[in-house]
């Protein structure tokens, strides 16, 4: 088994690195060691290339985030021995088992992605290295005489830019912090319901369920972050809902923060339906006959004291109460960003819906990102081709004989879904007559808080 030993403050002195002469600062020097402690020259070569040559080692990157990536590379370096694989016999496959081996240690998704990426860069370091071998290419090879094929990708965030290595070995694999992913009408059944069966609360009442009710739906209809939702106040609600009182008029919720991109520090309004308002308004209700005496007008309180949640206590929030619920592995690629990727999602895929059946068009891409702006104010349109896939997708299961309720009230629509959901596991006989009508009569009693 190969290994890494790190020199945790080796004397560098005469390197010319970011540490000061007089000062003691941690610069580890890692190495990594075939079995039996031979030195492994090819994947030492690669870390020392990845550290930025010995005239700025502990400059960019850091001399940590080498250590790291030692540690990362290691994992493949082992991998290779332990499967007798020498260098220059790297292929496609060996990707392919490499990371269907880290998926049997059941290493989280984003962590393997981590891990395939080092390999893919590794051996794309000594394809440069050994050409002769023929290894690895981005490019074209309709002849297949290179053995490894993958991509090198761009991505932004904010002002940042930079590439990363892919390969379809990779692919299923969920990486939140780098892909949009959604939550989808089933996977909010789940999430409304966690509430009610979490540790996170010992015990539940109606006001707990109700403030979860609020944030699910605020997040869900506004596509707000959760810095932005933080800063709803009930007057902003309230206002919303004066258009309750008119049938033919729907709830506008305005004067929405934007804290974080090109529009940071404007505000947004969004369109929401009657439904939606009721359930946020019977939460203000609740919290308003609960402390009468409030001196602030923050929507998101404190269960015992009725003073404002911090944004932090609710950024880190619906993550407790999901964790410890009995949905927790079906939830767990979801945060509260989440919401904003449906948000964006759901939008775009009624416009593209829209303009297909008004006639043809020149860009979906054009009209994701117009219909995604209006709502949003969202900027950047590199990012547009992945929800556009997403809301292309959405649309299509729709097509296929989903029901069609993409403008009803998620409030309705998943109740809907439930029930029919309720309906087709009693067809199968997955329960039974009295659990069927129990669970029914539930789903329909929740309709109440709309009449």
């Amino acid at each position: 088994m190969s290994s890494v030993v790190v020199a945790k403050d080796p004397n560098l002195k005469f390197l010319n690195t970011s540490r000061r002469i007089d000062q003691n600062n941690d610069c580890p020097l890692p190495m990594i060691l075939k079995k039996g402690g031979k030195f492994d020259w090819d994947a030492n070569s690669f870390i020392t290339h990845y550290g930025g040559g010995s005239q700025t080692y502990n400059i960019r990157p850091l001399a940590k985030t080498v250590q790291k990536k030692a540690y990362s590379l290691n994992l493949f370096c082992d991998f290779l021995e332990d499967n007798s694989i020498n260098l220059s016999e790297i292929n496609d496959s060996t990707l392919y088992q490499y990371i269907k081996e880290s998926k049997d240690r059941n290493i989280k998704d984003g962590t393997i992605i981590q891990h395939g990426r080092t390999a893919i860069e590794y051996i794309d370091y000594l394809s440069k290295m050994y050409p002769e071998w023929k290894l690895g290419t981005t490019g074209k090879d309709s002849d297949k005489i290179f053995s490894v094929h993958y991509e090198k990708l761009k991505f932004k965030k904010g002002s940042i830019t930079g590439e990363y290595f892919y390969h379809e070995s990779l692919v299923g694999l969920i990486n939140i912090a780098s892909e949009a992913e959604y939550v989808h009408d089933h996977e909010l059944v789940m999430w409304l319901d966690a509430i009610n069966c979490t540790t996170n609360h010992p015990r539940i009442n109606t006001f707990l369920i109700s403030r979860w009710e609020a944030l699910t739906t605020l997040l869900d209809i506004t596509g707000s972050r959760i810095s932005e939702a933080h800063e709803i106040t009930r007057t902003m609600i309230k206002k919303a809902a004066d258009s309750l009182l008119i049938s033919d008029k729907q709830p506008i919720i305005r004067n929405i923060p934007i804290r974080k991109g090109k529009y940071k520090g404007k505000t947004r309004s969004v369109r929401t339906t009657h439904e939606d308002i009721q359930v946020i308004l019977l939460y203000v209700h609740v919290i308003e006959d609960m402390f009468p005496d409030m001196e602030h007008d923050a929507l998101f309180v404190d269960s015992v004291t009725g003073k404002p949640l911090k944004s932090t206590y609710l950024k880190n929030y619906a993550k407790k109460v999901i964790n410890g619920s009995k949905y927790c592995e079906a939830l767990k690629h979801l945060t509260n960003h989440s919401f904003r990727h449906r948000f964006i999602t759901l939008n775009i895929a009624k416009a593209i819906k829209k303009i297909s059946a008004q006639g043809s068009f020149s860009s979906i891409l054009s009209v994701a990102s117009n219909a995604c702006r209006k709502v949003t104010m969202h900027a950047n349109n590199e990012s547009m081709s992945h929800y556009v896939h997403l809301a292309t997708e959405y649309n299509e299961k729709n097509d296929q004989g989903d029901i069609d309720m993409s403008n009803v009230s998620p409030q309705i629509r998943i109740r809907v879904k439930k029930m029919i959901s309720i309906a087709n596991l009693f067809r199968l006989k997955e329960i039974n007559e009295a659990e069927a009508l129990d669970s029914l009569l539930s789903t329909i009693n929740e309709f109440k808080k709309f009449t």
